[in-house]
C-alpha cells in the first residue's frame, strides 16, 4: 500500500505539472491569437461622403468619415482637414458613433475643387494609428477643360525692346477680365491696364509707366486664375523677360556751335589730356551748344551731369526724355575774350540703361567777331563851332577841319588840354553855343550802337563849373565834317548835337559813358568809359 501511494503520489505530481503547463500554453496561445487578430484588423476609414467625382449641388453635400474601430475623437479631429482650391476651410465636428460629421462654416460652392484629408496621426481608442494618410478629392466644378497658357509675348526669357511695350498672354479658354487683374502680377511691381482680344482669349497688358530699361521682370499667374466657365488654371505659371537687349553704351559723337537758327556752324574739338589743351576759337555770344550722340540718351540725366566752368550756367532747351541730339544755351552771354570749359562726364545713360564709359571736355574762347561789345575809342570836338572865314590870302581853300579847328581826343590819352576859348566863331563866355561832339566806337562786325542806350549813358561833367554841355540829339549821320580822322576811319561814329556853355573858370572836364553800352546785336559792355581833360 505504501508503495502505491508513492506511485500515486509520484503520479500526482507529474500530472499537476502537466496541467499547469497546459494552462500556461493556452494563455500564451490566446495572447498570440489576440495580437494576430489586431494585426489583421487595422484602424482605417471604412466609408466617407460625399464621394469622389463631380457633385452638382454643393450646398446639399454631407461631409462624413466612418472608421473601423472606435476612434479617439480628439486625435481624429486634429488630423482632419478640408481644402477648397487649396485653401483650408474652417468648420464644426459632430460624432455619430464611429462616424465623424464635418460642417463647414460656409457652404460649399460651385466650380471648386475640394480635398478631404486625415493624417496618419489619427488613432483609435487603443492608440492604434492609421497606416497611411487618407486623402480623397471631390469637385463641384462642372466637367470641362481648365484654361491653359498657350503663349506669352515676349516668351519666357525674351526681351521687350520698347519701354512702353505691351505684354500678350494667349489662353486656351477665354479668361474672366477680373482674373487678369487679380491673378496676374509682375515683379518688380508694374501697374497698368488689361484688355481682351482675339475672341477674348488674348489678354493684353499696357503699362501705365515705362518699363525700366535693363531690368528683368517676372510674370506670375496664380492657380486660381479663372476662365469665364469658372475653371481655374490649377497651377502657378511664371515667365520672365528683360527690357532692352542693347549692350552698347552711348557715345558722344560730336559737339557743335549752333547759330540762332539752330544751324551747326562749327564742330568743337575735344580739349585732350595734354598740358596744352586744344582751344576752340571764334565762339559767338549768340551761339548755342549742340551735342550729337550715337543713340538716344536720357536728357535729364545728361543735364544733371554736364557742367561748365568760368562761364554762366547752361540750360537745356531739349525736352525731358531720350534724344540723340541735345541743345543747350547759356543763361547769359559768356564774357568777351573769356575762356571756359564745358565738361560732358562719363555715366550718361541710353534707353537700355547702358552708361557711357568716357567723358569729354571742350575748351572754348569767346572771341567771335560778332560778339565784341562796343568800346569807346575817343571823340573830337570843334574849337570854332561857328567856323572861321577864309581870308582869301591863299590859293587853296580851307578844309572843314581848318574851318572848325577840330581836335581829337583818344580815351587812352587823359588829362590833355581842352583849349575851349572865347571869341568870334568860338565859345563866348556864359552863352549857349550850339556845337557838336563826334564819338568813335570799336564795334563788332556788322554792329551798330544802340542810340537809346548811348543817350541814357553819355554825359559831360566839369569841376569848378568850368563848362556845361547839354546834348539835344544823337544820330549816325548829319556830320559837319564828312570824313573821320584818318586813324579812326574803321570805327563807328555818332554825331551828338547840343549846347555848350563856356564859363570863365578853369577845371577838369570829364567826358563819360556809363556801364551798359549796348549794340544792336545785343552785345553789352560793362566797362565805364571816362576821359578827363584840362580846361
Amino acid at each position: 500500500m505504501k508503495k502505491r501511494k508513492f506511485f500515486q503520489a509520484g503520479l500526482w505530481y507529474p500530472c499537476r505539472s502537466v496541467f499547469v503547463r497546459i494552462l500556461g500554453g493556452m494563455f500564451l496561445l490566446n495572447l498570440f491569437l489576440s495580437c494576430d487578430i489586431l494585426r489583421q484588423s487595422p484602424f482605417e476609414v471604412t466609408h466617407w461622403s460625399p464621394g469622389t467625382g463631380y457633385h452638382e449641388v454643393p450646398e446639399h453635400l454631407r461631409i462624413s468619415v466612418s472608421f473601423s474601430h472606435d476612434p479617439d475623437e480628439v486625435s481624429v479631429e486634429h488630423s482632419f482637414s478640408l481644402t477648397e482650391d487649396g485653401s483650408s476651410l474652417p468648420g464644426y465636428f459632430r460624432w455619430e458613433g464611429r462616424t465623424l460629421i464635418f460642417s463647414p462654416v460656409v457652404s460649399l460652392e460651385l466650380n471648386r475643387d475640394y480635398m478631404l484629408t486625415i493624417l496618419e496621426d489619427a488613432q483609435d481608442q487603443k492608440g492604434i494609428s492609421l497606416d497611411k494618410k487618407f486623402e480623397v478629392p471631390f469637385t463641384t466644378r462642372e466637367p470641362g477643360k481648365r484654361p491653359v497658357v498657350l503663349s506669352v509675348d515676349p516668351q519666357d526669357g525674351g526681351t521687350v525692346l520698347d519701354p512702353w511695350g505691351e505684354i500678350r498672354i494667349e489662353f486656351s479658354e477665354s479668361p474672366k477680365a477680373v482674373s487678369c487683374v487679380n491673378a496676374i502680377s509682375f515683379s518688380p511691381s508694374m501697374g497698368g491696364s488689361w484688355r481682351l482680344e482675339a475672341d477674348g482669349r488674348l489678354a493684353v497688358f499696357t503699362p501705365q509707366e515705362p518699363w525700366v530699361m535693363g531690368t528683368t521682370y517676372r510674370l506670375r499667374i496664380t492657380p486660381d486664375f479663372s476662365s469665364i466657365q469658372g475653371l481655374t488654371l490649377g497651377k502657378e505659371f511664371t515667365a520672365s523677360f528683360i527690357v532692352g537687349n542693347d549692350q552698347t553704351p552711348p557715345v558722344l559723337m560730336a559737339a557743335h556751335a549752333l547759330d540762332p537758327e539752330g544751324k551747326a556752324v562749327m564742330e568743337l574739338l575735344p580739349a585732350g589730356d595734354g598740358p596744352l589743351m586744344e582751344e576752340n576759337l571764334l565762339w559767338e555770344s549768340v551761339y548755342r551748344l549742340g551735342l550729337e550722340f550715337s543713340e538716344p540718351v536720357d536728357t535729364a540725366d545728361l543735364k544733371n551731369r554736364l557742367t561748365v566752368e568760368e562761364a554762366p550756367a547752361l540750360k537745356m532747351e531739349t525736352g525731358p526724355g531720350y534724344a540723340d541730339w541735345v541743345v543747350f544755351s547759356f543763361s547769359e552771354n559768356p564774357e568777351y575774350l573769356s575762356s571756359f570749359l564745358i565738361r560732358v562726364p562719363a555715366g550718361f545713360k541710353d534707353k537700355a540703361g547702358n552708361e557711357s564709359p568716357h567723358g569729354v571736355v571742350f575748351r572754348i574762347r569767346a572771341d567771335g567777331p560778332h560778339s565784341k561789345p562796343p568800346e569807346l575809342i575817343g571823340f573830337r570836338i570843334p574849337m570854332a563851332p561857328g567856323g572861321i572865314e577864309d581870308n582869301g590870302t591863299g590859293d587853296v581853300p580851307l578844309s572843314p577841319e581848318q574851318i572848325y579847328q577840330v581836335l581829337s581826343f583818344p580815351v587812352e590819352e587823359p588829362f590833355r588840354d581842352l583849349p575851349i576859348l572865347s571869341g568870334a566863331g568860338r565859345y563866348p563866355y556864359v552863352e549857349s553855343t550850339p556845337t557838336w561832339i563826334e564819338l568813335y566806337f570799336d564795334t563788332a562786325v556788322g554792329a551798330e550802337i544802340d542810340l537809346l542806350s548811348l543817350m541814357n549813358l553819355f554825359q559831360v561833367d566839369a569841376t569848378n563849373n568850368a563848362l556845361s554841355f547839354f546834348p539835344q540829339s544823337m544820330e549816325a549821320g548829319g556830320f559837319s565834317i564828312p570824313d573821320p580822322p584818318p586813324a579812326w576811319e574803321a570805327y563807328y561814329r555818332i554825331n551828338v548835337k547840343g549846347v555848350l556853355i563856356n564859363n570863365t573858370n578853369p577845371g577838369v572836364v570829364v567826358f563819360q559813358i556809363a556801364s551798359g553800352l549796348r549794340d544792336n546785336l545785343g552785345n553789352i559792355n560793362s566797362r565805364v568809359f571816362q576821359l578827363p581833360l584840362l580846361k
